[in-house]
């Protein structure tokens, strides 16, 4: 990211590249654990907004405006970025 390399768990490298897939398309919270888990899971979709979270600290402060959240929703990563 900006020259440097950035480490990232196989669930975040999984989650950005789903989201990089579907730029500028809306990515359901439920979606996105079916994809990058393999599971419909039934109960809380808070893990993904950890991974989320920790996407957006690894990758410093561009991906703050790139990857949006969509409240109640999910997450895309903007069309023009």
């Amino acid at each position: 990211m900006n020259g440097r390399e950035v480490k990232l768990t196989r669930k975040e490298f999984d989650l950005l590249a789903d989201l990089l897939r579907n730029r500028g398309r809306v990515q359901r919270r439920e979606r996105l654990l079916q994809r990058v888990w393999g599971y419909e899971y039934p109960g809380e979709t808070r893990t993904v907004d950890v991974h989320v979270r920790r996407l957006r600290k690894k990758l410093g402060p561009p991906a703050d405006d790139w990857i949006e959240t969509v409240v109640g929703v999910g997450y895309r990563v903007r069309a023009g970025d």
